[in-house]
């Protein structure tokens, strides 16, 4: 039974997030430490493997529909792959203490959700035009991409939800890409930084450093993974017909809740 919990979460919660460059893993969390009883780093790392089985899939597909954008994807993965690890490493020290990760998870899924309830669709997806005078903007576009995606990397690994969550609505909303553009950059930085911080997770559970448990529990995130592939595939299949603003207002407002609920639950 908890096994089918896990693949119809997974499923579901896929379905909503991937469109928009979000795996779906935020989500997660809560039917994780509420519905699962799961408890301490493994949460993330858990997350992180759900992660690892079901963005390739909408990754790929989105990578077919939205080409031209190596060099960010390429960018976003060099950038997210120590951050990763330091992530991992905060969480298994710091972040062990459940009240302060409850209280930033509150504080990250608020911020999300109030930023894909306000932003506008985009009115631009090419990339900023070079310079011919010589200036430098593509690298310093450059520059600014692999600081977003290194600090979605950090606190996507530190928490679990990978960092696309986190980095999709800052594009959209403060960059001004379109969702497709966006989707692709944020799930390749959400891939990225799974694979590396499940990876440093296990390593840190292994030689006993900081709290545990840190490793994950390979049943339920592969079982979550699996119906989050699927998900994710009838959701890109779905966002071409209901087009983005439902989605990302629909996403918006799940985000949000949660976050309140557990905002709630920190200050009582």
């Amino acid at each position: 039974m908890e096994l089918l919990v896990a693949v119809l979460a997974g499923f579901a919660v896929a379905a909503v997030t991937a469109p928009v460059g979000i795996s779906g893993a935020v989500l997660l969390l809560p039917v994780q430490i509420s519905a699962l009883g799961m408890h301490g780093p493994a949460v993330s790392a858990t997350n992180l493997l759900y992660n690892v089985v079901a963005t390739p899939l909408g990754l790929s597909r989105l990578v077919r529909t939205a080409r031209g954008h190596g060099t960010e994807m390429l960018v976003a993965a060099v950038a997210a792959v120590p951050c990763a690890v330091a992530g991992a490493a905060v969480r298994v020290t710091w972040l062990s203490d459940p009240a302060h990760f409850r209280a930033l998870l509150a504080v990250l899924m608020l911020g999300m959700g109030a930023r894909l309830l306000v932003v506008r669709r985009a009115r631009a997806a090419a990339p900023p035009p070079p310079d011919t005078r010589g200036g430098t903007r593509p690298r310093d576009g450059r520059s600014l991409l692999a600081l977003a995606a290194g600090g979605a990397a950090l606190f996507g690994a530190a928490v679990g939800i990978g960092g696309g969550s986190l980095l999709s609505p800052l594009l959209i909303g403060a960059a001004g890409w379109l969702t497709a553009r966006a989707a692709v950059v944020a799930l390749t930085t959400t891939l990225t930084t799974s694979v590396v911080g499940l990876t440093a997770y296990a390593l840190f559970d292994r030689i006993g450093f900081g709290a545990a448990p840190a490793a994950p529990d390979w049943s339920v995130g592969l079982a979550l993974g699996a119906g989050g592939a699927l998900g994710s595939l009838v959701g890109i299949r779905l966002s071409r017909h209901l087009g983005e603003q439902p989605l990302r207002f629909l996403l918006g407002a799940l985000i949000t809740v949660t976050g309140v609920v557990y905002l709630v639950g920190v200050l009582h």
